[in-house]
C-alpha cells in the first residue's frame, strides 16, 4: 500500500505532465484500433462484394471484336449459342457449368403488387457455383431444364418488394406468363437488383428464341489448378491457372465465333481466384502499413514514458538519496519508478483501447446494410489487448532504465545533486 500511495503522490504532483504523456499513449492505441478496424472493414466489404462464389469460379462473356479475323472486320458484336456452351462444357478442365441468360426489366406481378426484376435463365449447377443458400423450397434441377418447366426461384429481395413471405408454391406472373415458385434463395449481388431464376430452356423458349446469350459461369477442376501450379513452380501463384485457362477458352471459341484468339475484347474471362489474390495483396499491404503504425505507436509510447520517468527521477534524486542514507533498500526505488511507469501506461493504454473499440462499434451500428465496400469494421479485442500489453511491457522497460540509474546513485551524490 505504501508503494501505491507513493506512486499516486508522484503522479498527483505532476498532473499536467502525466496527463500529456497519458494522452500520447491513449491516442496512439486509439489510432491503432481505428486503423485495424478500418482495414478489417475494408477487407470484409470487399469479401462480401465477391459473394459466396467458389474460389475456382470463372466468368466468361461475349464482347466486341477489336482485331480483324480472316477478312472479317473489327467492332463485330459477338454472342454465345448452345454450340459454344457445349464446346466449353466438354473441356476436361471444367467441373461445374451454367449458362446465364439475362433479361432485364421484366414486370413481376403477385396479387396487387408489381416489381421490375432481372430474369436469369440458368442451369442446375448455378446454385453450387454461386453457393446460393435456399431458405425455402429448392433450387432449379435438371428435370426442370429437360422439361422446360415454368417454375422459378426468387430471391428474398423479391418477397420484400412484393410484401409477402408466403410465396412458396404460389404462382408469380412474369410478364404475361405465370411461373410456380419452387424456392426462395438469398439475394444476389447488390447491383443485380431483384432477381428471379428460371430454367435455361424455359428462358430460351419464351424470352430468347434465337438462343443467344452473353454469359457463362463455370468452375475449374482442382486437378487442373494443381497441374498448372506444378508447371509454373518457382513463379507466383497469381494468374497461373487463370491465364492458361483463359488462353484455352479463347482458342476453343475462336473458330466457332470467328475472332482472333489473341483478341481480349472479343471474349472476356474473369477469374475469382485472380481477383481474390490481387485483393489479398492489397490487404497485405494495408496490414503492413497498420503494423508499421503500431510499431511507431509503441516507440512513441516508450519514448514518452521514458522521458517522464527521467524527469521524475531527476526531480526526486535528492529524495532517493535521503531514503538510501536512512537505510531504504534500492529495490524500493525501482518499485516506485517502475510502478509509476506501469500505472500510467496501463491506465491510459486501456482508455485508448476502449475508446477505439467503442468508436468502431458505433460506426458498425450506423453503417447501412447496403454500404459497400465497407462492412463490419470491428476489431478483435484479443489482438488489441495483446498490443496494449506489449505497450505496457515497453512502458515497464522504459521506466526501469531511469530507475536503475537512480538505484546506482550514491547517497552523498544524491544529497548534493541540487547544490
Amino acid at each position: 500500500m505504501n508503494i501505491l500511495s507513493e506512486i499516486w503522490s508522484s503522479i498527483s504532483r505532476n498532473r499536467f505532465r502525466t496527463a500529456m504523456t497519458g494522452f500520447a499513449i491513449a491516442w496512439g492505441i486509439f489510432i491503432l484500433v481505428v486503423l485495424l478496424g478500418a482495414s478489417n472493414g475494408l477487407q470484409n466489404g470487399i469479401q462480401e462484394g465477391y459473394g459466396n462464389r467458389l474460389q475456382n469460379a470463372v466468368d466468361i462473356w461475349a464482347g466486341w471484336t477489336s482485331k480483324p479475323y480472316m477478312g472479317l472486320k473489327t467492332d463485330r458484336e459477338l454472342y454465345f449459342t448452345n454450340k459454344e456452351a457445349d464446346a466449353l462444357r466438354s473441356l476436361p478442365e471444367v467441373e461445374l457449368f451454367s449458362v446465364v441468360a439475362n433479361t432485364d426489366n421484366i414486370v413481376a406481378n403477385y396479387g396487387a403488387q408489381y416489381v421490375n426484376v432481372t430474369l436469369k435463365g440458368v442451369q442446375s449447377d448455378y446454385q453450387n457455383i454461386f453457393r446460393k443458400t435456399i431458405y425455402k423450397g429448392r433450387f432449379l434441377n435438371l428435370s426442370d431444364e429437360l422439361q422446360g418447366a415454368k417454375v422459378c426461384v426468387i430471391d428474398k429481395r423479391c418477397t420484400e418488394e412484393l410484401a409477402t413471405e408466403d410465396m412458396l408454391g404460389k404462382y408469380l406472373k412474369l410478364g404475361d406468363i405465370s411461373f410456380l415458385v419452387v424456392g426462395i434463395c438469398e439475394n444476389g449481388d447488390r447491383w443485380e437488383g431483384v432477381t428471379v431464376h428460371i430454367p435455361l430452356t424455359t428462358h430460351q423458349a419464351i424470352y430468347s428464341p434465337n438462343h443467344h446469350f452473353d454469359h457463362i459461369s463455370l468452375t475449374i477442376g482442382e486437378a487442373y489448378i494443381n497441374k498448372a501450379i506444378s508447371r509454373n513452380r518457382g513463379g507466383q501463384r497469381q494468374d497461373r491457372e487463370s491465364s492458361e485457362f483463359e488462353t484455352l477458352v479463347r482458342q476453343t471459341l475462336s473458330p466457332l465465333m470467328q475472332f482472333d484468339p489473341s483478341d481480349r475484347r472479343a471474349v472476356g474471362v474473369w477469374s475469382q481466384q485472380e481477383s481474390v489474390e490481387q485483393t489479398q495483396q492489397v490487404m497485405n499491404a494495408i496490414r503492413l502499413f497498420v503494423i508499421i503504425i503500431g510499431i511507431c505507436t509503441l516507440i512513441s509510447g516508450a519514448v514518452g514514458v521514458s522521458n517522464i520517468m527521467l524527469v521524475s527521477v531527476k526531480e526526486r534524486t535528492k529524495e532517493f538519496g535521503i531514503r538510501k542514507a536512512i537505510g531504504a533498500p534500492p529495490v524500493t526505488i525501482l518499485k516506485a519508478v517502475v510502478g509509476e511507469s506501469l500505472l500510467i501506461t496501463a491506465l491510459f493504454g486501456y482508455i485508448g483501447m476502449f475508446a477505439g473499440i467503442g468508436l468502431m462499434e458505433i460506426v458498425n451500428k450506423i453503417i447501412p446494410p447496403g454500404d459497400y465496400p465497407f462492412r463490419n469494421p470491428t476489431v478483435d479485442p484479443l489482438a488489441v489487448t495483446i498490443a496494449t500489453l506489449i505497450l505496457m511491457a515497453v512502458g515497464v522497460i522504459a521506466g526501469a532504465i531511469p530507475a536503475i540509474r537512480a538505484m546506482k546513485i550514491k547517497p552523498i551524490e544524491a544529497l548534493n545533486y541540487e547544490k
